[in-house]
């Protein structure tokens, strides 16, 4: 886990910026920070506030129609900058106020209100469609929910001039959106928090700061990604020679505990070239899909929904067999893609798109379910991710000749991805996958790179290793 996202969520005066300002500095910090798996010691919480510009807030609230557009394109862009910013963030990263509210509460308000023009709305719905397809919602959305009442208090309280005018209708409308908000549109886990209470603020913030930190345990974070930036800040020579030690170790480990490593991600993003290096370098067996030789995936390609339920009974047919020989104990093997990616990701998605009937999806739940009961799971899942622009240039870059003539369109390769976002997470409390989960970004990572290769090693080697009993 290089960084936590943790959304802070909820109407004007109900606390968010209080209680993100708090969480950051000790000893809240502390609390969050508890919660990190394989803690090394750099990480923190970073609080990131809301940054407008007053001007145009100001404006707004003085003359809401004229203005309602260009208030929120300015509100947006700032949150755009600020998510640049996160991502270089290790530790935890609170958001006052997430990106997908500038939308979904304000946005669509100012629409409901009659601020804006029908092609206002629509100009300001394709840029933030556009520009936050790669952005995903946070680890955690934590939603403090008040009364209007409660929430017209303390805007008086704190007697922020710009805001003395709103008016009680306008709140009573973002409170129903932020109902429907985390009830239809957030996919992520959520943490509920009654801000209506009468408590004294230290006791509130301290106790809402350790609800926080319980919710953040029960996600079961097995996904570690500890920062490459050790590494590659190393001299090039010390680097090489501890990618070189990390090689060896894993390589060891292997050949003395059988083990069954496999690697799920979306089209494009390595998963085939990085089991070819584990398969080479650690000196184990690949476990290969061979598209070339399925007799079924080009017809697939061209007429998908013809193809696509008897697509997936060959796919758990031929993984079932792979999985069984990569979990024998005799040797140890990378697999290329996991048993449950065909269901949890292709099999919804193409539910979602009418290539699969819900009878069919129903069936092809309980085909795989059982087959996931009843044979042992991979020692560790390796869940690739990045952004899809990454993935649709790399597969327009080598070319096969199924996946170019009537095969992925970039569409569907970023559906796909939106499935990937939550794949760690699903196929565990799904109860598909029983092993270990470490995911990579590489989108800071490079195969071909052997200091990169024997950071990958590394958290292989430590995630194999946590408790083991030989």
């Amino acid at each position: 886990m290089e960084h936590l996202r943790i959304g802070i969520v909820g109407n004007i005066g109900v606390g968010k910026s209080t209680l993100v300002e708090a969480a950051s500095r000790k000893p809240y910090d502390e609390i969050l920070l508890s919660t990190i798996p394989n803690r090394i010691g750099d990480e923190k919480v970073y609080a990131f506030q809301e940054k407008f510009n007053s001007k145009v807030l100001d404006a707004f609230y003085k003359d809401p129609i004229s203005t309602a557009f260009m208030a929120q394109i300015e509100f947006f862009n700032g949150r755009l900058d600020r998510q640049r910013q996160i991502e270089d963030r290790k530790g935890i990263v609170l958001e006052d106020r997430t990106l997908a509210e500038d939308y979904h509460i304000f946005g669509i308000a100012q629409k409901i209100m009659g601020n804006m023009t029908e092609e206002e709305f629509l100009t300001y719905q394709r840029n933030y469609d556009l520009m936050t397809q790669e952005i995903t919602q946070p680890d955690l959305i934590v939603y403090l929910k008040a009364d209007v009442q409660v929430l017209l208090d303390r805007i008086k309280e704190r007697g922020r001039k710009s805001e003395t005018g709103i008016p009680r209708e306008y709140l009573e409308q973002l409170n129903q959106l932020y109902n429907q908000f985390i009830n239809r549109h957030v996919t992520c886990p959520v943490l509920v928090i009654d801000a209506n209470v009468d408590t004294p603020l230290q006791n509130y913030i301290e106790i809402t700061i350790n609800k926080i930190a319980e919710r953040i345990r029960s996600l079961d974070l097995r996904v570690t990604t500890p920062g490459i930036s050790e590494w590659v800040t190393l001299p090039e020579t010390a680097a090489t020679l501890k990618a070189i030690d990390a090689e060896l170790k894993l390589e060891k480990f292997l050949l003395e505990n059988p083990c069954l490593i496999s690697v799920a991600g979306n089209v494009g993003l390595g998963k085939s070239t990085l089991t070819a290096i584990m398969q080479r370098s650690l000196r184990i067996n690949g476990l290969y899909e061979n598209p070339e030789d399925n007799p079924l995936l080009g017809k697939f390609l061209k007429d998908k929904k013809t193809y696509c339920y008897d697509l997936q009974l060959y796919f758990l047919k031929m993984r079932k067999e792979l999985q069984i020989k990569g979990t024998s104990g005799k040797e140890s093997y990378v697999m290329d893609r996991s048993l449950p990616e065909d269901l949890l990701v292709f099999c919804y998605q193409f539910h979602k798109d009418g290539f699969l009937n819900q009878d069919e999806l129903d069936m092809l739940t309980v085909k795989f379910k059982t087959v996931c009961n009843e044979i042992a799971s991979p020692d560790l899942l390796i869940v690739l991710k990045g952004r899809t622009d990454l993935a649709w240039s790399r597969i327009q870059q080598r070319g096969r000749e199924m996946e170019m003539e009537g095969g992925w369109s970039r569409s569907e390769i970023n559906a796909l991805n939106g499935w990937y976002r939550t794949y760690a997470n699903d196929v565990c409390r799904f109860g598909y996958h029983k092993g270990r989960i470490i995911e990579i970004n590489v989108e800071k990572i490079d195969f071909t790179n052997r200091i990169h290769i024997g950071y990958i090693f590394e958290a292989i080697y430590n995630a194999l290793t946590e408790g083991f009993v030989k």
